[in-house]
């Protein structure tokens, strides 16, 4: 604690200060900084749930309703390249900037909802297929991930990108 020295008091004596010992003071900190180290909670980890097609079966592809898929392939300079139903060549290709994905999206999926009654159930939502080009950047792909989960698109897909849309990616209308 604190330490009073007293000394004997005369004429040329000077009484030094009192000198008060910290280390209980330390030892207490310490001591607190612990109990609020085991005690607390850090930022839990923030993850993504995605589900990948399965590579024991690629034989067997998964099929899509056309009326109802959107193929979105995120590209260069934060541009979301689209098409609608197959790949027919760069007359079926557009592209939106990244910020609009959740409004591409969400028109599409209004769009499959109201195809008409005759058409099978598994028309009436919207499929996605997410295929990142070589030019594309993980933050984008994330953002379209976002999107999906924005939209609350259930059936969607992560691909590679075919060598034919990867060609036409970059003399696109806007």
């Amino acid at each position: 604690m604190a330490d009073m020295i007293i000394g004997a008091r005369g004429k040329g004596n000077k009484t030094p200060p009192p000198r008060v010992d910290l280390t209980p003071m330390v030892d207490l900190g310490f001591l607190l900084i612990t109990f609020f180290m085991f005690t607390t909670t850090l930022a839990a980890p923030r993850t993504l749930e995605l589900n990948m097609p399965s590579k024991e079966r690629p034989d067997s592809p998964t099929a899509f309703p056309e009326e109802s898929t959107l193929t979105l392939l995120p590209g260069p300079g934060h541009r979301v390249y689209y098409y609608n139903g197959k790949f027919s060549g760069a007359d079926t290709l557009s592209s939106v900037p990244l910020q609009q994905v959740v409004k591409l999206v969400a028109a599409r999926k209004a769009h499959a909802a109201a195809l008409p009654a005759s058409i099978s159930a598994r028309a009436h939502q919207l499929h996605v297929i997410i295929r990142p080009a070589d030019g594309s950047r993980f933050e984008d792909l994330v953002t379209v991930l976002d999107a999906m989960l924005i939209d609350q698109i259930d059936i969607y897909a992560v691909a590679d990108i075919s060598p034919q849309e990867a060609a036409l990616m970059i003399p696109v209308r806007h």
